[in-house]
């Protein structure tokens, strides 16, 4: 018989609901959000702030005053009204389109055809692609500095083409041509970054499904387009649209080669809303075309958006 003193064996405590540390999926939540929190302020203060901003200024009379008293009385819709009624609008937005049109088009061909060359190997291939990077990390004002010499009328490249024979004009200088200029240095510059991204997506295009093509009879038409172009689709679309977003935003490029001229032949919505703010001081015109331009690049967007989703459900 057991003593009165012997002790019951005693169950282990059980912790109490509230005391109980986060579970396994708290964690990762807790964790998950801790990572979050720097790309979300980075998202807030880069582009919502900005955005909220550029649309309270465009509906203010946001004037040099404002940075002082911090007062910006409320227009509505004045702004837009204002910028709708110049006559340069119109003009601005088919220049707009006109160069991010043409831009993106000839980079996208003309880049994936330099990458699908220097994807092969010959003597240079190593370092060329290196050389073709200069353009694109040289400021816009540089470039544009440049090839206002080169396009200028006793510019290298009349005397080029005086050599071979060939006619010479005042590139900049000529309503027929000075758009087509500044759209050539536009690609020029942007051209190299083409090629080097695209570049190293054709690298992860698997060999296997090359050769087994190829030995299957499939010529080069069809292995660029079945299996090479299906392979780096993601890699293009995003490239599409951040060239047209980057286009359409065009200032610097124009302002040093042409400044809109002549006879406001090149000016864009870019340079609209420079001289609204930074000539005119009238920023909430600024804001307005500002808003403009962020409309026509969610329509690219869009459209893109659209055409690339429809042409995968095919492919389905």
């Amino acid at each position: 018989m057991s003593s009165l003193t012997d002790a019951a064996p005693r169950r282990p405590e059980q912790s109490r609901p509230g005391r109980r540390g986060l579970s396994f999926t708290g964690r990762n939540r807790a964790e998950t959000l801790v990572f979050l929190i720097p790309a979300i302020l980075f998202f807030a203060l880069c582009f919502v702030f900005p955005l909220g901003y550029g649309v309270y200024m465009s509906t203010t009379d946001f004037t040099t005053g404002t940075f002082f008293t911090g007062k910006a009385p409320f227009v509505g819709l004045d702004n837009f009204v204002d910028i709708f009624s110049t006559p340069l609008l119109g003009k601005a937005v088919i220049n707009t389109i006109v160069i991010t049109v043409v831009s993106v088009v000839v980079e996208l061909v003309v880049g994936f055809a330099l990458a699908l060359h220097f994807n092969r190997r010959f003597p240079g291939s190593r370092w060329l692609p290196m050389l073709l990077l200069i353009p694109w990390l040289l400021p816009a004002v540089v470039v544009g500095t440049i090839w206002k010499w080169l396009l200028s009328g006793d510019g290298a490249v009349n005397d080029i083409l005086h050599a071979l024979g060939l006619p010479t004009n005042a590139w900049l200088a000529d309503p027929s041509t000075a758009l087509w200029a500044v759209i050539a240095v536009s690609i020029w510059g942007a051209l190299p970054y083409w090629v080097t991204i695209l570049g190293a997506a054709l690298k992860q295009v698997p060999d296997e499904q090359l050769e087994a093509a190829q030995l299957d009879g499939a010529g080069a038409w069809k292995r660029l387009i079945h299996i090479i172009i299906p392979s780096v689709w993601p890699v293009i679309s995003v490239l599409v649209v951040m060239s047209i977003v980057y286009t359409l935003l065009i200032v610097d490029l124009v302002l040093v080669l042409t400044q809109g001229g002549p006879a406001d032949n090149t000016v864009t919505l870019g340079l609209l809303s420079y001289r609204s703010a930074f000539q005119l001081f009238e920023f909430g015109n600024a804001g307005a075309y500002g808003m403009v331009l962020l409309v026509i690049s969610l329509l690219f967007a869009g459209i893109y958006t659209w055409l690339s989703r429809r042409g995968e459900r095919r492919e389905q």
